[in-house]
């Protein structure tokens, strides 16, 4: 089981370079594309934020008041899809202790380039708009771990 999920992880990291490398030709134009009028804070639900370039500073902003956590991920990643319903009941769970910010590999290079996201499942604990040094969560390993991870980061303010 562990071997299974470490080459899905492995698979992942290699689509998402090849992904990031492909479109860094197109990263340029899709910065300048001007943002829409009401680029504001779009919730999934009461804990769960997209992240886009337009709202990056808006969340930024939240994480001065409570943890966010950045999810970036892909509809094509499998660990993502098996992480991503788990990762929001649990945001859900925690009844508002953070914020988890879903931020689509794809559509979202100028954020993955920002914060040099490698591999998918990537989660970057954020407070006080940094990110949390040598925090991340790389990789699936199951809900426990997840939760364990999460706690972790609580702790820390």
């Amino acid at each position: 089981m562990a071997v299974k999920s470490l080459l899905r992880t492995a698979v992942c990291a290699v689509v998402t370079a090849a992904t990031l490398l492909t479109a860094h030709a197109g990263l340029a134009s899709a910065e300048t594309t001007p943002a829409p009028a009401a680029a504001s804070v779009k919730t999934n639900s009461e804990n769960v934020i997209t992240v886009t370039s337009e709202n990056l500073d808006e969340v930024l902003e939240m994480s001065k008041e409570k943890l966010v956590v950045l999810d970036f991920g892909a509809s094509w990643c499998g660990p993502c899809r098996q992480m991503k319903p788990v990762i929001e009941r649990l945001a859900a769970e925690y009844e508002g202790q953070f914020v988890l910010g879903e931020v689509d590999a794809d559509t979202q290079r100028a954020i993955m380039q920002k914060y040099r996201v490698k591999y998918l499942p990537t989660l970057a604990p954020i407070r006080n708009a940094k990110e949390y040094a040598n925090s991340r969560q790389v990789g699936y390993n199951g809900e426990a771990a997840l939760r364990r991870w999460i706690d972790a980061q609580l702790a820390k303010g």
